[in-house]
């Protein structure tokens, strides 16, 4: 049961017949490359406060690039696209990858804000899941993303569950909404909304603007204990975060994930599957981290550790979290 509740939640298998194209004629790469994260443009219609991308820009992958890196994901046997970007339906050639999805088998999550998605949208998108990032309840959403966005956002929330779409929400922790996680919970399950993210901000792009966001670890810790979640990429045992994820860049670069677009693994010119083997997974016992929760924590994120001064060092905000001093 475990296993098929598990193919059940990365779409491998289906309660309901399925007509799909998909045949696997190879085996998958060591470890397997089971998630996507697919920035397919910079390109941007908000300037949000806490944007670790930064200033948006013209970069963007053309339609025949993204065919091409889906289906080799698909020959090397991936699960699960996050297209994301910027903000992903600002794709100059969004409508042509939209269809090419309708007959891709792979379960397809769009990452938005919100402002573009309405019911002639919704009618015609090819995905199974969109995540909205709601940052807040009202003015705390506001005060980071603009005046008058939260009404949008969270009207595209409801949208797409009445749609009959998967909806995930993605918070980020900052001093605005600390009053409002216990709200944003009762809201979120009485919605309807199947995973709600909950993460702090990292110190990159337009935040390091914006320092007066940030939170030290010994506040913004505790509220990472929020959030609900079923079916999402996670690692593996014995290996810290990122065991089966890769991003593709606006630019076409590959890297362990879009923190890292300054140490790129390769181009999408050499193939993806090229690029993904370069990759080095970490395995726990590397990381200088003497407590009891290793395996339940995985060492956090990388990236934050890194900023602390130590690319082995500890994630003090999942430190923080899991009550360790």
């Amino acid at each position: 049961m475990e296993f098929t509740s598990y193919c059940l939640a990365e779409g491998i298998l289906s309660e309901t017949p399925q007509k799909i194209r998909r045949q696997c004629i190879k085996k998958s790469p060591l470890p397997s490359l089971r998630y996507l994260e697919f920035l397919i443009t910079d390109r941007c219609n908000l300037r949000c406060r806490h944007c670790y991308i930064g200033e948006s820009g013209a970069k963007e992958l053309g339609l025949n690039q993204i065919i091409s890196i889906l289906e080799e994901f698909n020959d090397v046997q991936g699960l699960r696209v996050l297209i994301s970007g910027g903000e992903p339906l600002v794709h100059r050639e969004f409508e042509g990858l939209n269809d090419y999805l309708s007959g891709y088998p792979l379960r397809k999550v769009l990452f938005s804000n919100g402002l573009l998605i309405d019911g002639k949208t919704l009618k015609n998108l090819n995905v199974d899941e969109i995540q909205i990032s709601i940052d807040g309840l009202g003015d705390s959403h506001d005060a980071l993303r603009g005046r008058g966005v939260f009404d949008r956002a969270i009207s595209a929330v409801g949208l797409a569950l009445d749609n009959g779409f998967d909806v995930a929400v993605s918070t980020m922790i900052h001093p605005g909404n600390l009053g409002e996680f216990e709200r944003m919970d009762e809201l979120f399950r009485t919605m309807g909304v199947k995973n709600w993210i909950v993460d702090v901000p990292c110190l990159s792009g337009r935040m390091m603007e914006n320092p007066e966001i940030s939170l030290p670890p010994d506040v913004a810790g505790k509220y990472l204990g929020y959030g609900y979640s079923e079916g999402l990429h996670g690692g593996g045992e014995g290996f810290a975060c990122g065991l089966h994820l890769v991003s593709v860049l606006p630019d076409g670069y590959v890297a362990k994930c879009a923190f890292y677009a300054d140490r790129p693994l390769g181009h999408i010119s050499e193939g993806l599957e090229k690029c993904w083997k370069r990759l080095k997974p970490l395995r726990l016992a590397d990381i200088k981290c003497d407590c009891d929760v290793l395996d339940a924590c995985r060492g956090g994120c990388r990236y934050r550790a890194e900023l602390s001064g130590d690319p082995l060092g500890k994630d003090f905000y999942r430190c923080a979290a899991f009550g360790v001093d």
